[in-house]
């Protein structure tokens, strides 16, 4: 009993500077994160996503400019997911603490499951929304939201990290409103469990009967207001 508790904590509990999980492996993994947590976190986001994640590395970043010479998105980002090779890395900078780190790893969790089910299915312009929903980012602050430059298409949402740092965040937003809306509007459990066979934009027009995305987005924020 003792020697299979050994090797159960060996295999489940940070070791040095590395942390191993069924899910992940994360490498310099600070000294408040534990086990438990990540565990917490993986099993929320693989629990709305029925998805038991391939187990994935992670890569925690001590400083700034080692973080960012790792990936191309520039300075605004706290931690990324690369994908090289078919796999997903998920990338942790320095900015990352004990009170953000639930929300910004289950939001990188969202974006390596995506990767893995549902491949090309989720669309590019909702996949940022999606991750901020499921990771339980701050609730969309709409009168905020509609008092930006509004987007002209829904499509220009795909590409969030790109431009001014507010287009940026509006660009988050505004995606993260795309997924409240269908929550409110067709179950967004549902809608994500259908996308799996073919493209979710088919089933926002059947399933959740909306012709009209543009519209039906404009008019949901008026109704926030």
């Amino acid at each position: 009993m003792t020697l299979l508790f050994l090797l159960f904590s060996y295999m489940h509990f940070s070791y040095g500077n590395v942390m191993r999980t069924n899910a992940v492996i994360i490498e310099g993994a600070p000294d408040w994160l534990k086990s438990p947590r990540v565990e917490r976190v993986t099993g929320r986001i693989q629990h709305k996503l029925e998805w038991s994640t391939r187990r994935v590395k992670v890569q925690w970043f001590t400083t700034k400019s080692s973080f960012e010479n790792a990936h191309n998105l520039g300075p605004s980002a706290a931690a990324v997911t690369k994908y090289t090779n078919g796999e997903a890395t998920i990338l942790i900078g320095p900015s990352v603490t004990t009170d953000n780190f639930d929300k910004l790893f289950g939001h990188e969790l969202v974006h390596v499951i995506v990767y893995q089910k549902y491949k090309s299915a989720i669309p590019k312009w909702f996949e940022e929304g999606l991750a901020n929903h499921l990771s339980k980012t701050e609730p969309v602050n709409y009168k905020w939201l509609a008092a930006q430059p509004a987007i002209k298409d829904f499509h220009e949402l795909a590409h969030p990290q790109s431009g001014s740092v507010s287009g940026i965040v509006y660009r988050y937003k505004a995606s993260q409103a795309f997924a409240e809306m269908l929550d409110k509007k067709c179950k967004l459990d549902n809608l994500i469990r259908l996308s799996v066979e073919r493209k979710m934009e088919d089933y926002i027009k059947t399933y959740c009967k909306i012709d009209d995305l543009n519209k039906a987005f404009k008019d949901w924020i008026t109704s926030k207001l």
